[in-house]
């Protein structure tokens, strides 16, 4: 069952239920708290990620709520219906299940991509003593051996990004086929909606370490001109079997980008829309838009923000947002800047500014450089200002 707003004006002299008016919601607990009238005079919801609650079914004016948030209408919101997702505790349904599991077992490997990636240092000190004895012989095998196990490693990354790539083609054909409404598919497929969430958070995560480790494209690159050298020479090394030329091509070019795993998702969502010609746009960027606007309202509102005692539970709602932002940014046609937009992109670039700068510029600089549409006439002076 969904949840919809009122739509008749009620008089003054009509007195409205309890939980219709802002109060408090009975047998709610720390899961949803209303705030009526604070923003926009419409109700808000808080969704606690961090606290459990007990698993009995929980009752709002004798509605079913259990695990799956239903949609929340808000007529009086400038940019229509808000749905909360369950990102913490939200299970499959037996229709979810195929999908779930796909998504799931790339997802079980993203946890020790990131661990790889944090700890990833690079032979920076074996390729200096090399270029600077280059009749060395013993520094250069030093050298390229040092090398050739972080190689593998940048495969095995980039491999992965294939893979998230068929994962979130899968979701987003999950969450945007017919007969459903966008709207009603995030309300039915929580647990899909979560995976979705999480490829995007593990995305920004990657990047973001990606971008402040300048030993990555140093090494490639010492890599790929001692391959170049050596087939000069006709000389072939082994390390050349598992990261051929082609391969090696692909990887330069995934490497080349500021953020390779976020723009790897950015094609991958425009090159869905663009294959599926019936399926409406909307069906997708309303999606997208609505996940932003709830990351941005749980983090822009102190009632809501105050309950949070995980700090990686502010940084998840960060990373989704900016995530979404960007795939919506490349999929619809005028962009996330537009005044026509449903995102509100000076909110969700003011709630990012008003963390610490030194967890933050990575998604700022993910907005600034991988989005598509922020050099547009259309982008007013005070969003690019906000981004300077």
């Amino acid at each position: 069952m969904r949840l919809r707003s009122e739509q008749r004006h009620t008089s003054p002299t009509e007195r409205e239920p309890e939980t219709r008016r802002g109060g408090r919601l009975p047998a709610m607990g720390n899961l949803i708290k209303v705030l009526g009238k604070d923003l926009e005079n419409c109700p808000h919801f808080f969704l606690d990620f961090e606290k459990l609650y007990p698993s009995s079914l929980l009752l709002f004016q004798g509605v079913t709520m259990g695990n799956v948030l239903k949609v929340l209408a808000c007529a009086e919101l400038e940019h229509g219906p808000i749905v909360f997702l369950d990102f913490e505790h939200a299970q499959p349904t037996e229709a979810e299940t195929a999908v779930w599991n796909q998504v799931s077992a790339v997802l079980e490997e993203a946890h020790g991509i990131l661990a790889e990636l944090q700890s990833y240092n690079g032979a920076g000190q074996e390729i200096r003593e090399a270029i600077q004895n280059p009749g060395d012989l013993a520094l250069q095998e030093k050298a390229w051996n040092a090398v050739c196990p972080l190689v593998a490693k940048l495969k095995r990354f980039y491999e992965f990004s294939l893979r998230l790539e068929n994962a979130l083609r899968s979701l987003l054909e999950a969450l945007t086929s017919p007969p459903y409404a966008p709207m009603q598919h995030l309300e039915r497929e929580q647990a899909l909606a979560k995976q979705f969430a999480e490829i995007l958070h593990f995305t920004l995560s990657f990047d973001e370490l990606k971008m402040t480790n300048p030993a990555i494209q140093n090494d490639f690159s010492y890599y790929r001109r001692t391959i170049s050298r050596n087939r000069l020479n006709n000389q072939q090394l082994e390390a050349e079997n598992e990261v051929n030329n082609e391969m090696a091509n692909r990887m330069s070019l995934f490497y080349a980008e500021a953020t390779p795993m976020l723009k790897t998702l950015s094609n991958a969502t425009t090159k869905f829309v663009s294959e599926n010609k019936t399926l409406p746009i909307e069906d997708t960027t309303d999606c997208l838009s609505t996940m932003a606007c709830v990351c941005r309202v749980m983090l822009e509102t102190p009632e809501y923000r105050c309950r949070f005692t995980n700090t990686d539970t502010m940084l998840f709602c960060m990373r989704v947002m900016v995530g979404v932002i960007i795939l919506y940014d490349h999929v619809h046609p005028v962009g996330a800047f537009a005044k026509t937009s449903k995102i509100d992109m000076k909110g969700c670039i003011k709630v990012l500014k008003e963390q610490p700068s030194n967890s933050v510029e990575g998604l700022l600089n993910a907005l600034r450089y991988t989005t598509r549409h922020l050099n547009d006439d259309s982008t007013s002076k005070q969003i690019r200002a906000l981004l300077q």
